[in-house]
């Protein structure tokens, strides 16, 4: 009867680990694997996954998110007016948890963003121009490439929940500012023949270049990887 009785709990020892309640203490040294959503309904629109690694101990924790977004899946166009870009993004988020209670942790810390979105667009060129704005021989149709570059810094804060079946709840808001310039990769075009591009209210030309206030706010869905264990 012993003999069988552990033959049964070494079977279901691997469904234990699997299924396993966790809270922070058994989850704040596993990695854990995130998706923001509202990331999806920017402006400048991306579909953004995250990783969040515990450094030591897991008091401190470094983060790491990619984004790419396109015009042709953005919620804020019509046909009509839909330009042609691309977005590239990425943040660096390291975390200092100084609060801890068992399904709930605290967090603050500096944030690193950066962000190219590329516009194309065809524009009509002057050619043989006697100056910067002319007058020139004739104008000629080609393709134009603008990149709108965004180099942010925030100090963020936020809150992490973890439920008992490895799911994690992020919210977050942070403030800080932001650099805004912009530049011309439209080769045989001076910067000063490239008409500015319009996107909602935004105008960009290759000669933009301003710092702003900047903040942030929202959430991130997650799940722990690794196996259940109790140090």
């Amino acid at each position: 009867m012993r003999s069988t009785l552990i033959a049964i709990l070494t079977l279901l020892y691997p469904f234990y680990n699997c299924f396993a309640q966790f809270d922070v203490e058994t989850a704040k040294r596993h990695v854990i694997i995130k998706y923001s959503p509202l990331p999806m309904f920017d402006f400048d629109n991306t579909v953004q996954f995250g990783v969040e690694v515990p450094l030591g101990d897991g008091v401190f924790a470094l983060q790491e998110d990619l984004g790419y977004g396109n015009s042709s899946f953005s919620t804020w166009y019509s046909d009509d007016d839909r330009p042609d870009k691309q977005i590239f993004k990425t943040r660096t988020h390291l975390r200092w948890y100084f609060v801890e209670r068992r399904r709930m942790r605290a967090y603050f810390g500096p944030e690193i963003l950066y962000k190219k979105v590329v516009y194309r667009d065809s524009q009509w060129a002057g050619r043989d121009c006697s100056g910067p704005f002319g007058p020139c021989s004739f104008f000629q149709n080609q393709n134009v490439r603008v990149d709108k570059n965004v180099l942010a810094g925030h100090a963020r804060f936020g809150w992490q929940f973890i439920t008992p079946s490895r799911f994690t709840f992020d919210l977050f808001a942070g403030l800080g500012f932001r650099h805004i310039f912009a530049t011309s990769h439209s080769p045989g075009i001076p910067d000063s023949q490239v008409l500015r591009i319009h996107d909602n209210w935004e105008d960009l030309d290759p000669e933009k270049s301003e710092t702003r206030p900047s903040a942030v706010l929202g959430f991130h869905l997650g799940i722990v990887l690794g196996k259940y264990r109790r140090d």
